[in-house]
Parts: structure tokens; sequence; C-alpha cells
């Protein structure tokens, strides 16, 4: 068994022999052990599946950073099942090796695909990626910054519909809702940094002192009741936030159905967490013209 036999040189010498299976096998084999040489291709082989490195493989997200479903599980622990028995009929591994890595793929040893992302979790992950079609880049900036202080925060919609700019300490580091002040993590920090110019230009339109509401209006709307308007830079109300908060989701689920789901109350619920867990990447720079390439 040559020492220093790597995954890519036993994958490609697998996926070069005619396949012995079914054609819609061979097809998933060649996809997934594809994967694994991509990942691992410069690893030994042997260290590889006799370690925690296989397994790891197995359940690792897929290409575009989703959670793996359980048939992508079953296909990739498969594959590399009958990497195994092709190695040993080759030479290329040891029965010793081969039955350590048996061990470690013998069901039910092979993991599950665990969620243990929540959707809110996921959502402030997204929040670092550009705004979803149909959004426009007002309601994306200021969506931004209302979830990441929701997330640090975990005040009402109550306390947040009635937060002043005022409220704000130097720099944007913390916040003061419902007379309690939160500090605010370097995400929620950018976020509600970059929401601020934004709030400025939307208040500009309106005539007369601006409004010291921290949340103010993207678009006009009409009240459904008394038809009134409110103009664009005006105070948005909690009502009017949640309701911001669940079209935008809208939005995103179209692109990712796990947060279909997401509420407020749910972002609500991370805050308390200790720092830095599920903290979003800062927000990428932002802007009519960034934003028209995403």
């Amino acid at each position: 068994m040559p020492a220093d036999l790597t995954v890519a040189r036993i994958v490609g010498q697998y996926l070069a022999d005619p396949p012995v299976h079914a054609a819609s096998t061979a097809r998933a084999h060649r996809w997934a052990l594809g994967g694994l040489r991509d990942v691992l291709g410069d690893e030994p082989v042997v260290a590889v599946l006799t370690t925690g490195d296989v397994v790891r493989w197995i359940t690792a997200p897929t290409a575009d950073g989703r959670e793996p479903a359980a048939a992508t599980v079953r296909q990739r622990a498969g594959a590399v099942r009958a990497l195994l028995r092709f190695g040993v009929e080759r030479g290329h591994l040891d029965a010793a090796t081969a039955d350590a890595a048996q061990a470690l793929l013998r069901r039910p040893a092979t993991p599950p695909v665990v969620r243990a992302a929540t959707p809110a979790a996921l959502l402030l992950d997204r929040l670092s990626g550009g705004r979803p079609h149909g959004v426009s880049w007002h309601v994306w900036v200021r969506f931004r910054a209302h979830v990441s202080v929701l997330a640090a925060s975990g005040a009402t919609e109550r306390d947040l519909g009635r937060a002043h700019v005022a409220d704000l300490g130097a720099g944007a580091v913390d916040v003061r809702l419902g007379g309690v002040r939160h500090p605010l993590g370097d995400a929620a920090r950018l976020a509600v940094q970059a929401w601020l110019p934004v709030r400025s230009e939307l208040v500009a339109s309106l005539q007369g002192s601006p409004p010291p509401q921290l949340w103010v209006r993207a678009h006009p709307s009409v009240h459904p009741r008394t038809g009134a308007v409110a103009a664009v830079g005006m105070p948005i109300t909690a009502r009017g936030l949640r309701k911001a908060f669940a079209d935008v989701v809208a939005g995103l689920a179209g692109e990712d159905p796990r947060l279909a789901d997401c509420t407020v109350a749910h972002v609500r619920q991370l805050a308390g967490r200790p720092a830095g867990a599920g903290e979003p990447a800062g927000p990428r720079p932002v802007g009519p013209a960034h934003d028209a390439a995403t």
C-alpha cells in the first residue's frame, strides 16, 4: 500500500475504471467522489479514511453553503464505501485501513444531518449578502439594521419603534431601548452606521424639522382605514416594522425556504447569546451602484 497515496490519486483511478454499478449509482458516485477530491484531494487517503475527516466531509455543507439533504449524506457515504472496496481489491488499501473506515461509516455511526442553525441564525448570516429580488435598497439597509439591533437587544417592536437617533451611543456601540442600554456587536454597529446616512437621505425629503425617530419609512403608505398618507421619511410604527420584516423575509425565503417561518420573535430569542455566537459577518458595502450588480 503506497504510503503517499492521496485522495485525488485513488479517486482518479476509481473514476477511470469502467463503472461496475447501475448507471444512476455510478453517476452518484462520480458526483460525490468528485466533491471529496475537490475538498481533500491532496490529503493522504489513509489519514482521511481512518479519522474524522471522512465523516466531517460526508455531513459537510454543499457547495452553495446549505446543509446537505439526507439523500446527499447517503450518496456520499455510499461512494466512500465503493472507494474502499476498490482500494482493497486493487491493493491500494490494507484490511486494517478498510476495517477502520468501515467502522466510521457503519450505520448508525454515519452521522445524521444536524440542522443546528435556527431560521433566525440563518437570517443573521444572510444579512451579509446582497438584497433579495424585489426589495429596494433603502428597505434592505433598514432591514439589516433593524434585525441586527433586534437580535442584539431582544427588545420588543414597541420599544424599537420608539427609539430615537439620540438613543444611540457614540459610534453606535450601544442603544437605549425601553430605558435599558444594550451593547451592539460589530456587525450590528456597522449595520446601524450604514442605515444612518440612508435615513438622513429619506428624511431630507420632508418639509420642516426631521423626525427624531431612528426608524423611518422608505416608501409612502396609505392607512387602510383613514386613507391618510404617510410620506417617505416619516416615522414607521411597530406594526410597520413587523410588516416590513415579514415582506423582506418572504423575499429571502424565495432564495432559501428555510427562512420562510422566521419571525421577529425568533430573532428576539437570539439576544443573550455568548459573545460572537451566531453573529453575522459585517455587512458588505451597500449602495444603489453596488446592489445593481447583486
